[in-house]
């Protein structure tokens, strides 16, 4: 392998440059982040070679029909069909030997491919222990093979997560930590049929150690695994933090699938099931936009492949460092942006608020379990089976919500989702990380000039009330599929639940007040009852 390293380049060759004539694989892109990679190194250089794309036949969807359904989303419609071209497929498999590639293929890429980006991972925080070192660490060893075995590799860059040190202390430093198990050993513990067979959880927690799950525990093996195998080469490590829609490119609020992580919560919340929030109201809450975080990756392989550099280069994508936003002003961004863009149907009316503590679990059981738990009434009386597939995504669009018992069983399926999602954003979010950004900050520092504004990845730039607002549109128009221009009917509806809001709580008020009158003593213990009542709505 020879690995390309032009250290004339420097800040006099530009991304466009850098990348022209280049061919690059990619892990990952057919997920969130990846798409939005490809995207913007087609719109970064249209002189770009060819993007290789590992897919792998998945849900009885082979490769080619993946791709087709990846090039037909909106981010890429500004795209020529020449350029849509340079998306090629690679049937595989992320953690086989050779990626399950046939040989002549494999020797093919080998002699093509200078750039690589490892964005596929398994994102799920509960995942099984074998199954996020399968695809979290062996896949990224897979990688790694790859990467060195190119004949003119120039660039490798692995998109991390800034929680993978989640067992450290507050502060992050932008470099790669000493993981307390040794990655090879882990790689052959997936052959251990026996403790597999066991399943013990006590066995298996003792292998994660401080990690708060085998998500973090994962990528930070990765992370200690490109450090061994890959120095002295051009590889870098980007760490975004909560990554949320588009702030820009390439079109304002696209959120993907929005099913998984933090979107997941905006998701309910513009239709009004996810009312309320756990948390410190002063903790930071670190998010990023999703085009904030390809820039940082694409600068971060331009970066690596026009110097010699003598160790992996690490960045974090966050903004706490230099855009602190706290819960209390993310909920209150929320409440404010919700008005202006009201879905065309909503179960109620959007509304975020923190709780904790016992107050935070009372909310969640009388006002998201219980009632999602009396619809599940109807669902079993008529014995209607539920669909795995985009449930939830038809429950919360469906107008015909107390009619149609399918939908049922989604709603209580996801409030329970939400509550346990919420928990585990909540160890991370008390935990109030600190990420180092001077490395990131160094490198815009050697930008060429016409990159600067382009490739922008510096949160202190970010709006979040207008990315808040972005956001919740995309949700509406590329999640739900809903209209894309936001009438007076729109927030006449919206003033209208809102109005039901509150006579609701007044009627419950007046529920409870005279199913307690008819038992008091006298009215001194009438009002006594009422206004204990009443105060215990009002904390609630």
């Amino acid at each position: 392998m020879t690995a390309v390293r032009t250290n004339h380049e420097h800040k006099s060759t530009s991304i466009r440059t850098f990348f022209a004539h280049r061919n690059v694989f990619v892990t990952g892109g057919t997920g969130f982040l990846g798409a939005v990679l490809i995207e913007s190194i087609l719109s970064t250089s249209p002189d770009v070679g060819n993007i290789y794309v590992l897919v792998r036949d998945k849900y009885g969807s082979n490769a080619n029909t993946r791709i087709q359904r990846l090039i037909a989303k909106p981010i890429f419609k500004a795209h020529s069909e020449d350029a849509l071209k340079k998306i090629v497929p690679v049937i595989g498999e992320l953690s086989e030997k050779n990626f399950g590639i046939k040989d002549d293929e494999y020797e093919r890429l080998k002699q093509s491919v200078n750039i690589l980006y490892h964005c596929a991972a398994t994102i799920k925080f509960n995942t099984h222990l074998k199954s996020a070192i399968i695809i979290n660490l062996i896949g990224t060893y897979r990688t790694i093979e790859f990467a060195k075995s190119l004949k003119n590799l120039v660039s490798y860059v692995y998109l991390s997560t800034a929680f993978c040190n989640s067992n450290q202390e507050n502060f992050i430093e932008d470099k790669v930590y000493a993981s307390e198990q040794d990655p090879y050993e882990m790689m052959k513990l997936v052959q251990d049929d026996e403790l597999w067979a066991r399943d013990s959880e006590e066995e298996l927690n003792a292998f994660i150690g401080n990690h708060p799950n085998t998500y973090t525990f994962t990528k930070q093996l990765a992370e200690n695994l490109i450090l061994k195998e890959l120095a002295g080469l051009p590889a870098g490590i980007v760490r975004p933090s909560v990554v949320y829609g588009t702030y820009k490119d390439p079109l304002p609020g696209w959120v993907g699938n929005a099913n998984s992580g933090h979107l997941g919560l905006l998701v309910g919340f513009v239709k009004g099931l996810f009312r309320t929030i756990c948390g410190n109201p002063d903790a930071l809450i670190d998010i990023i936009p999703c085009d904030y975080v390809i820039n940082a990756a694409i600068t971060m392989g331009w970066y690596v492949g026009t110097r010699k550099l003598d160790s992996i280069e690490v960045i974090h994508s966050t903004s706490g460092e230099r855009n602190p936003l706290n819960i209390s002003k993310f909920c209150e961004v929320l409440n404010e942006s919700a008005p202006k863009n009201p879905c065309d149907s909503i179960v109620w009316m959007p509304q975020a608020k923190i709780r904790n503590g016992l107050r935070y679990e009372m909310f969640v059981y009388l006002f998201h379990l219980i009632p999602a738990m009396i619809l599940l009434i109807p669902e079993t009386i008529l014995h209607r089976p539920s669909r795995k597939t985009y449930v939830w995504r038809d429950f919360v669009t469906s107008q015909r919500l107390l009619t149609t018992p399918v939908f049922c069983f989604s709603a209580f399926t996801y409030m329970q989702l939400f509550h346990k999602g919420s928990k585990v954003f909540n160890y991370f979010i008390n935990k109030n990380f600190q990420y180092s950004f001077k490395n990131a900050l160094r490198i815009m520092g050697e930008m060429h000039p016409d990159d600067v504004d382009r490739y922008q990845f510096d949160a202190k730039n970010c709006d979040f009330t207008k990315l808040m607002e972005g956001c919740l549109l995309g949700i509406r128009r590329y999640y739900f599929h809903e209209s894309y221009n936001t009438t007076m009917w729109h927030r006449a509806m919206y003033q209208l639940f809102k109005l039901l809001h509150y006579i609701g709580w007044i009627f419950i008020l007046a529920i409870i007040y005279f199913l307690v009158l008819p038992l008091a003593v006298n009215l001194k213990l009438t009002f006594a009852i009422a206004s204990s009542i009443w105060l215990f709505l009002i904390w609630l």
